[in-house]
């Protein structure tokens, strides 16, 4: 069973949306939800009552957004067409995505600040733009075919 759960009954105090019509609204919302935010399926999910808030949000926005009209006015040779029609289906503003993707990371989610030491901890031969001086595994200046005495790709002097 899905962690978040929201239901006509939790729509009533906001607005009168016939039941059929709120179950099959809440529905297309979870489904689109579940595309930015995933872990609000999952059974373990953490924040159940935030994302459900969201997810009320949305669907309350769709139903007040009614079906609006296309007009047009003319005068003369000059003409204004006005369209206040919407898209049907729930709309997440980008704020919205962003708080449910938020909910969804965990304290050992990956991503984030990193550093690069960039201070030369070898001593020998290499070259300073020598990668083994930025924490790699590999020499990429060409000392390790000189024994280390020298860089033999790069141009440096001693």
């Amino acid at each position: 069973m899905a962690a978040v759960e929201l239901t006509p009954a939790d729509l009533a105090p906001f607005s009168a949306i016939e039941s059929t019509k709120a179950q099959a609204m809440i529905d297309d919302t979870l489904a689109r939800a579940a595309r930015f935010a995933p872990c609000i399926e999952d059974a373990e999910f953490a924040y159940p009552a935030a994302a459900k808030a969201v997810l009320r949000a949305v669907v309350l926005r769709w139903n007040d957004a009614g079906s609006g009209a296309l007009s047009s006015q003319t005068a003369g040779p000059f003409g204004q067409a006005i369209d206040t029609r919407r898209e049907t289906g729930p709309k997440f503003w980008p704020s919205e995505i962003s708080e449910l993707q938020a909910l969804c990371q965990t304290d050992d989610s990956t991503g984030g600040a990193f550093n690069v030491d960039t201070v030369s901890t070898y001593c020998g031969g290499h070259a300073d733009i020598c990668a083994l001086n930025f924490g790699a595994e590999y020499c990429s200046c060409g000392a390790v075919l000189t024994a280390g005495l020298y860089p033999l790709y790069e141009n440096v002097l001693p």
